[in-house]
């Protein structure tokens, strides 16, 4: 009875895991979709888009605002007050939102695939003499150069920039710049199960 009640307790847990990173990203897309079908609604009612379309004219001119706003925060991304600003809340909802990482590296994939843009700002090892140090792959060429940035523990945004040969650096496919800053802040811990 015992073995099936523990059973039971990890099935759920598990199933809590699993699924409430599912919910809170439906939670949050129902409610910016009902924000922008709002605003497209009154839109549609002022051009009688209402009339020619029916109910459909208000999801469109919606979904089209929400492009809309996506290009522009694209665009405006270039800035690097926003890009701190939302490299800021990235870190925040990693602590507060279960598997939001995971979710959000597979979206980078994805995105990466898609749009065949080179991946920077990957956690490597960079060797220095005798030994390795973890870092940060900022960018590289074709020519065999890295920029790599090594983050002063147990700070994860002070540090040095070199530019290095290639050779000199291992790249750790299967380890995420949060676990990199995660180890980087509690002083190195982690890092020998890094691949």
């Amino acid at each position: 009875m015992n073995k099936f009640l523990l059973q039971l307790q990890k099935n759920c847990i598990s199933g809590i895991i699993l699924l409430l990173p599912l919910v809170v990203f439906f939670m949050i897309l129902e409610k910016v979709w009902g924000f922008f079908r709002k605003y497209g609604d009154k839109v549609s009612h002022i051009l009688h888009l209402d009339k020619v379309l029916g109910p459909i004219g208000s999801d469109i001119l919606g979904g089209l605002f929400l492009i809309l706003l996506i290009y522009f925060s694209g665009y405006l991304m270039q800035f690097s007050f926003l890009k701190r600003f939302t490299e800021w809340i990235d870190d925040k909802l990693m602590v507060f939102l279960p598997g939001y990482e995971k979710n959000k590296k597979l979206a980078e994939e994805k995105l990466a695939h898609k749009v065949e843009k080179p991946k920077t700002d990957l956690p490597i090892l960079l060797k220095q003499g005798d030994y390795w140090q973890p870092a940060h792959l900022i960018e590289e060429n074709e020519d065999g150069n890295a920029v790599v940035f090594v983050p002063t523990a147990p700070a994860k945004d002070q540090g040095q920039i070199y530019v290095v040969n290639i050779a000199s650096i291992k790249k750790l496919p299967d380890t995420t710049l949060g676990n990199l800053d995660a180890s980087i802040k509690s002083l190195g811990k982690g890092i020998l199960d890094f691949k």
